[in-house]
């Protein structure tokens, strides 16, 4: 897994403009942004004002999913006893 970083510009309290970046953005000398390689252009961006930086990892939703997968298929069913009242319902 990688992390990728969402870069956002907002305006107004709305997100105005998003970037991807797959290294962490730097701060910019005077402090009022960040710079980064936007993942879709590949070139160097530079925001300056109201921005906000969030970091995810790719892919975890896709190895939780073939865990998950891999537990249900590998888990041993537990002992079905009959009763008068009760009905198995696996």
């Amino acid at each position: 897994m990688k992390k990728i970083y969402l870069i956002t510009m907002w305006s107004g309290g709305n997100p105005a403009k998003k970037w991807k970046s797959e290294v962490k953005p730097k701060p910019l000398a005077q402090g009022t942004g960040v710079s980064f390689v936007s993942v879709g252009t590949k070139l160097p961006v530079s925001v300056i004002g109201s921005i906000s930086v969030e970091e995810f990892e790719s892919g975890k939703e896709e190895l939780e999913m073939l865990l998950a997968t891999a537990l249900t298929d590998n888990r041993p069913t537990p002992p079905q006893t009959k009763s008068d009242n009760s009905e198995p319902l696996f």
